[in-house]
This record gives C-alpha cells, structure tokens and sequence, in this order.
C-alpha cells in the first residue's frame, strides 16, 4: 500500500492527514494513563488536556483549505495513476471533513469533557454499585450524542448517525436483519443444550491464581500467537480494551484479573491480542495515517473474536499450548486432561458478564445493549429506566437477572464515551467464522497445524490478505476481497451449531 507521493495535491494532503493523526495518538496515550495508572484526583485537569486537543484537531480537519484540496483531488483521485490507497485517503480525509464541519467545536469540546468525567464516574459506580450516581452524566452523554447525531444528519433514524460513527454503511435496519436469524438459532440453541441434561465440569478454571504468574502467562500466550511485544504491551484496567499510538509501532492492550477465575485474563489475552494483531499487522506506509488499523469497529471485532473463540477455544489450539498453563500452575493443572480443561472453556451457561459470556450466548448480551442504546438515542425511554429495562430483556433472553447494577447495567464502560458501537461484537462474530471459512478452504489441513502448536500460517495469512491494507477498503468491499461474498450470518449459524451440537451430544435438528 503505496500513497503516489509523486503528485503534491496527495503529499500536502498526507502530511495534513498525518499531522493530526499524530494528535489524535496523543489523545489515546492519554486515554491509555487514565485506564491504566492515572491519579484519582488528576480527572478535572486530564478533561481538560483531551478537550484541548480535541478542539485542536478538530479545527485541523475543518480547515476550509482542507475542504478546497479535496474537492481538488476528488475529481482526479479515480484516474489510474493514483493507487488504492490515494482513493482511500482522500476517503477517509473526506469523511472526516464532512463530519467535523457539521460539528461546531464547542460541542467537540464539550462531548470531550464529559467523556473524561463520565468515565471516573462510572469506575466509582460500578465500585459502589450506584448507578443514580452515575446517571446524570450518562444523561448529558446521551443529550450530546442526540445532538451529534442530528448535526451529522441520518436517513431512518438519529441512532444510524452513531452506528455509521462506528460500522461505515451499516443502519439499525440492516443491523437488525443480521441479527434476527442470529437470535432465533441462539435462543433455539440454548434451549436445546439446556434439555440435553449434560452437564461440563468448569471446576479446573477456579482456584488461586496469583496476579503474577497470570501476568506471564498472559504474556507467553500472547507471544505464543505473534504478539510482538517490541511495539507492544500488556496492562491491568477495569474492563479490557486495545489501543494504539501509531499502528504498527505501538500497539498495546490491558487484560483483567481474577485471582479465582483463570480465563477472566487468559481469554482476554487472546481477544485484545487478536485486536493487536491486526494493528501490527498493518503495512508501514500506512503508519500515521487513517488508514492504519482496522476497517470499521466490526471488522475489528472480527479478528478477537477469531483469535479467543473459533481459535482459542477449539481443542486443536490447547494441544500444544495447555502446556503454557500447566507450566504456570502445575499444582493446579498438572492431572487435568486437556479434553476437561478445553469443554470447561465452551461450557454453555446464561450469564451475566458479556465478557465472560459463552459464545452461543455471547450474542443475546449484544442484543440487549444494541436494543436499548437504540430506543435510548431515538428518545424513546429515559436514563432512570435502564435498569429496570436491562434486568427485564436478561430475563427475556437469557432467562436470569442481574443481583445488582454492577453485575447489570453498569458492567460495561461503553457508554461513559458514547453509543453506537456495540453491534459490531456481533458483526465481529460473522466475519470470523466467515473468515474462518475461508482459512480452512486456504488450509486443508488446518486442524493438524494447530495441533502441532502452528499458528503462525494463519497470522502470515491474514496479515497479506488484510492485516496489512488497513482500512484501505469498505468493510463490506473488503469482506468480498477475503471471502468473495459480503457479510453472511449463515457461516456463523452453521459454526456455533455444528461445534455445540456435538459438545452437548445434541442430534441434529430436523
């Protein structure tokens, strides 16, 4: 991926473009403190630093001069001697111009603001189990992202202005036509294992675990699937998450801890590591530049959900890599078969945490957030009712409900930043298993290289074929170039019932 640094209009463009992108990493470095390390007292002055930048940058890419050059380049950028990645840029360029001009930067600033406080208020709620406490700054978050969203302008509804913030294309209509047959199959599945009266022993995944130990083997696991820790780190935050300061330089993630429960890190290791991956994996010419990293929120999603689920957790993959576990806690694991320890980590059960959910329904906890969020943006409930609306759609799909809002409504740092965003965990868990598809079509023989300890010809894989083009294409444009089709839930549906089915000894349905 090559920028055609031969015409000026392209190279002032590029040096602009990088320029506040420098800015923007600057903004996520600070993000990054306050998750990881920041003071408890530092809040006031940190939201005011991030708003400062953000107005900096958005007069940056409201620059009128900006919008003069790319009318410029757009009527040119199509001829063939311009590359792909010329046509991306001025793309990317483009889009962010359109936004930032409808977006005055008192708002910038202000939605900036309120980012920074509504985060330490809600790491304190979720502490003390006080959403009331909580509440009036999601209340100002949510009248911020109306106004943001009627500012950018929509054709259906205000929450399609979000949802394109996030998943380039996508409206709640089409989220929601993915999602229909997604539920149906999820919920049918549930049911079906819960009637088997087969029970998995998960007992091997408790015990005392030392932060420590969890900490190297964290490390090791990441390493273990080409995590390159030369341009990357590993940190302790309240709700894991991936980051980068300068794909593919510095590309980091944090993971959190249980002492009792190994897989809380473990398995977040292997999301956010599947995150980074596709960050590091991106080409260098594209590094300071949008184009860097990935396509859209979902096809992001696509590449965790690939490496923790339909990698992580098939029992090929533990062939050789249960050793790393028995090695950091050999009095624990020692006499555990690898069978035991690999369907103690598919066991199906409704929960409460999205994050530590079960992949058949993993699914049913987005549906929640995306329903609610949606009728949230739209005006149609208030603020004061999440709770209570949250506890009945738990029951409705998962049929449990939460003790506590920490456990319930607050256990998600999401919406101290904003909405729109959370569809694409299951846009992420399409592309995968449709990805995967594809993998094993690439690689007959799949399955024996994974057991033998080998993933490396699939990170070599994806890193040629998408890793290292970046955002240089449409999610769904670059879903046709991977798989030769556009997003297909049928992939995943056929995945998740054909691996429970025969977990759960469950017959076919006829």
């Amino acid at each position: 991926m090559q920028f055609t640094t031969s015409d000026e209009r392209i190279s002032t463009l590029l040096k602009r473009v990088q320029e506040t992108t420098d800015l923007l990493k600057l903004e996520a470095l600070a993000s990054w403190d306050q998750h990881t390390q920041m003071p408890e007292r530092a809040g006031e002055a940190r939201m005011h630093q991030v708003a400062t930048l953000d107005g900096i940058i958005h007069e940056r890419q409201s620059d009128p001069a900006l919008g003069k050059l790319l009318q410029e380049l757009e009527g040119v950028v199509s001829q063939s001697r311009f590359t792909d990645a010329d046509r991306s840029l001025v793309r990317h360029a483009r889009r962010s111009y359109d936004q930032a001009t409808k977006l005055p930067p008192e708002l910038v600033e202000e939605r900036a603001k309120v980012a920074v406080a509504s985060l330490e208020s809600w790491v304190k709620a979720r502490q003390n189990n006080d959403f009331a406490s909580f509440a009036p700054w999601l209340q100002r978050t949510v009248h911020l992202q109306r106004e943001i969203a009627d500012r950018l302008g929509y054709t259906e509804t205000r929450f399609d202005a979000l949802i394109d913030l996030h998943d380039p294309g996508l409206t709640a209509s089409e989220v929601e036509a993915l999602f229909v047959p997604i539920r149906d199959v999820s919920t049918r599945l549930l049911k079906r294992i819960q009637a088997s009266g087969k029970t998995i022993d998960t007992a091997c995944l408790f015990g005392n675990f030392p932060i420590s130990q969890q900490e190297a083997l964290c490390k090791k696991m990441a390493a273990s699937v080409g995590y390159d820790f030369t341009r990357g780190m590993i940190a302790s935050s309240a709700h894991p998450f991936m980051i980068d300061f300068g794909t593919p330089l510095d590309v980091r993630f944090t993971v959190r801890y249980s002492e009792q429960f190994l897989p809380m890190a473990l398995m977040a290791a292997l999301h956010e590591g599947g995150h980074a991956l596709y960050e590091q994996g991106s080409a260098p010419s594209l590094l300071r530049t949008p184009l860097a990293g990935g396509a859209s929120s979902g096809i992001h999603e696509s590449q965790s959900r690939l490496w923790e689920n339909v990698i992580g957790r098939s029992e090929p993959f533990w062939q050789k890599k249960f050793a790393l576990v028995q090695e950091a806690f050999p009095q624990h694991f020692a006499e555990v078969p690898l069978p035991t320890f690999v369907q103690a980590l598919n066991k199906v059960e409704p929960s409460l945490i999205r994050v530590e959910a079960d992949e058949v329904t993993y699914n049913l906890h987005i549906m929640v957030r995306f329903e609610l969020e949606k009728v949230l943006v739209n005006g149609e409930i208030s603020v004061e009712s999440l709770p209570r609306l949250w506890n009945e759609k738990y029951r409705e799909y998962l049929g449990i409900e939460p003790e506590n809002d920490t456990v319930g409504v607050l256990q998600d740092m999401h919406w101290s930043d904003g909405f729109g965003g959370f569809q694409g965990y299951t846009i992420g868990n399409i592309c995968a298993a449709q990805i995967f598809k594809k993998l094993q079509s690439e690689f007959p023989d799949l399955k024996e290289r994974l057991a033998g300890g080998d993933t490396s010809f699939i990170l070599q894989w994806l890193s040629e074929h998408m890793y290292s083009i970046g955002a240089t294409y449409l999610p769904q444009d670059l879903m046709v170039r991977l798989t030769g089709e556009s997003m297909n839930p049928n992939y995943l549906l056929s995945y998740l019932t054909g691996k429970f089915e025969k977990i759960y000894d469950l017959s076919p349905e006829s």
